[in-house]
């Protein structure tokens, strides 16, 4: 194969400079080229003649750094640093790839430095890592993630085990039941190939998916920053070459090779009621974060609440500040009953049926006693929550956020000497979306409805500044009328002038947006792209790579980008375009959901009524 003449330009663009020396302290405008074997400097973009330039074979180093929200610094043997602000994620890993795979002696000396002190390395020559932690040498050797994919992007096999592992921590502090989950007893569905970890109650994995809430602290950005920010030590881990030749690292399109296929990836163990439903078999989950409203840079200003809540606000208020995720059994109970009711619940309900089981606690079906109408209650026993901060957490959200495309929180209560919670909610006798589309094939008006309805209660949550994080067709239900209503508010979290974007790693893995897996600040987008993941789902009635084991998943979100409907040619083209808004992996160019309910495929949307035909399949609860 020809190598590339010198002067072969492969890179070029505008960025800000700043260099060590008299000029330390400035940043200046330059037109930045990259050569296969120079980094030159120029004034202007027509200028010929350079103003400063680098050769490649004595950089030793380039990495990326908090100096500006987009910033890569580039470090030569004699001791000289260049530090470049670009306008993206997507620009600057670009450059970071390509200058990287031109320089020989990165990797030879000074080692980056990985978040958990992890220092890895890539072998180009044999394809294989070195200085892997033992527990990634497992998970690479068991999964489908192959050595062309080593090769093609290393950086993304090394995101896809970070996160999955800081995924599998969380999942040892968390009971997945205890966050709105609620199943049907429906044993005939349950699979025997669950993607399951370890330490999960043996009594639920047969119920429910675990949900994966990675403990990694957000660092906190500037207000107005949309890159990763953060001190300088827990930079984005980057894979060390180990030859003089390295190859380039930009991500590729591939076409991963055929799996181990999971059989019956799905099942019917979903709930029928409010909450996350989340079934058997079909991803690692995470959850709902609040972040500037519609990911705008600046966050709104907030809401004044309404005088006659001032003082209800205010305790709610207080309740928020605390570090909830600290919470002991004693705290927990003190901040409850700043929200919740003090009558006593049997009294007013009287339970029906029961219609799911945790480690944790029950889900019932109830009747109110004064007019006969159906709710949900979620039971809860207080001592055996893993994660106690969540139960305020979603109590907070719900009972904040009514609309009519939103799940109706409606009551909580302490009792049996403070050892049980009970959460009512309304009872949405449709069930998931999730059994919908496994019992039917929706038609594009009744799609377009579906996401008129979610689209609704997004906007509602975004301009909150409420990130859901784990919009699915789980998470959607619906009642007898076709009413559909989101659900599952356990992780939500709100973001505030300090705090304008996210960075923890919560929502479903084959719905999770390309920037959670990569480990990039995320905002109120992470949910569009989950929509029209949902979309895809109503569509081909699974998202994309479902079969794959979620390690590889993860991998392939991380390099693939937009993915690939199967049979494109029979949607709209107003469907087609609804999609492409709403997975962008730009998150600038990401519709907002303001936007998108104003798209035209929502003006197919057929009448609500005409979803409930959609339910026939489900028996009735008497």
């Amino acid at each position: 194969m020809t190598r590339p003449a010198p002067t072969t330009i492969v890179r070029s663009g505008s960025a800000k400079l700043k260099e060590d020396g008299l000029r330390s302290w400035i940043w200046s405008h330059r037109w930045v080229i990259l050569r296969e074997e120079t980094l030159s400097f120029h004034k202007t973009q027509t200028s010929s003649t350079p103003a400063g330039l680098v050769l490649l074979k004595e950089v030793i180093n380039v990495t990326r750094t908090d100096l500006k929200p987009y910033c890569l610094e580039v470090e030569t043997k004699d001791g000289g640093t260049f530090n470049l602000a670009l306008e993206s994620d997507e620009i600057l890993y670009g450059w970071m790839d390509d200058i990287y795979s031109r320089s020989p002696l990165v990797g030879v000396s000074n080692p980056t430095d990985f978040v958990h002190q992890v220092h890895v390395g890539f072998d180009a020559i044999s394809g294989a890592f070195t200085g892997l932690p033992e527990q990634w040498t497992k998970l690479l050797t068991s999964s489908a993630i192959t050595k062309e994919d080593y090769a093609n992007n290393p950086q993304a096999v090394i995101d896809a085990l970070e996160f999955y592992t800081d995924v599998q921590k969380g999942e040892d502090e968390l009971d997945p039941f205890a966050y709105g989950h609620h199943h049907h007893q429906q044993q005939q569905h349950q699979s025997s190939n669950l993607i399951t970890f370890p330490r999960i109650n043996n009594q639920l994995r047969s119920q429910t998916r675990p949900n994966l809430i990675p403990q990694r602290v957000a660092p906190v950005p500037p207000s107005a920053v949309r890159g990763i920010g953060g001190p300088k030590p827990t930079r984005r881990p980057t894979v060390q070459a180990s030859t003089e030749s390295p190859k380039p690292l930009a991500p590729v399109k591939i076409q991963a090779p055929e799996p181990p296929r999971l059989d019956n990836a799905r099942t019917n163990a979903t709930p029928a009621i409010v909450g996350t439903a989340k079934p058997t078999g079909r991803a690692l989950t995470i959850k709902p974060t609040i972040v500037p409203t519609q990911g705008n840079d600046q966050p709104p200003p907030p809401i004044p609440p309404k005088p006659s809540e001032a003082l209800k606000k205010q305790a709610e208020a207080k309740l928020k500040q605390i570090r909830n995720s600290d919470l002991t059994e004693a705290q927990l109970l003190s901040k409850l009953r700043m929200v919740v009711s003090t009558q006593d619940p049997q009294e007013i309900y009287a339970k029906i049926k029961k219609v799911g089981q945790g480690a944790s606690g029950s889900v019932y079906v109830a009747k109110d006693l004064k007019n006969g109408s159906k709710v949900a209650i979620k039971q809860m026993n207080v001592k055996l929550q893993m994660r106690k901060d969540l139960i305020v957490n979603e109590i907070l959200v719900m009972k904040e956020s009514p609309h009519p495309n939103i799940v109706n929180f409606l009551d909580s209560f302490i009792l049996f000497d403070h050892s049980e919670i009970w959460v009512v909610m309304e009872f949405m006798e449709g069930g998931p979306l999730t059994d919908i589309i496994e019992n039917n094939n929706l038609k594009e008006d009744q799609i377009a409805c579906i996401c008129l309805q979610s689209c609704k209660g997004l906007q509602h949550l975004h301009n909150q500044n409420i990130i859901h994080r784990d919009i699915k067709s789980d998470n959607v239900l619906l009642d007898r009328q076709g009413r559909v209503k989101i659900t599952d508010f356990g992780f939500c979290a709100k973001l505030t002038k300090q705090k304008s974007k996210r960075e923890t790693m919560v929502g479903t893995t084959y719905w999770m947006a390309p920037e959670i897996v990569k480990h990039k600040q995320y905002g109120s987008k992470v949910d569009i792209w989950s929509l029209g993941i949902m979309v895809i789902e109503m569509i081909e009635n699974e998202p994309p790579y479902l079969n794959e084991e979620p390690l590889k998943a993860l991998y392939l979100i991380a390099t693939t980008g937009t993915p690939q409907l199967k049979k494109p040619e029979r949607l709209s083209n107003e469907l087609k375009s609804f999609l492409q808004l709403c997975l962008s992996v730009d998150v600038k160019s990401r519709a907002t959901s303001d936007e998108l309910i104003q798209h035209d495929f929502l003006t197919k949307s057929c009448k609500v009524k005409h979803l409930a035909p959609l339910l026939k399949f489900k028996p009735l609860i008497k």
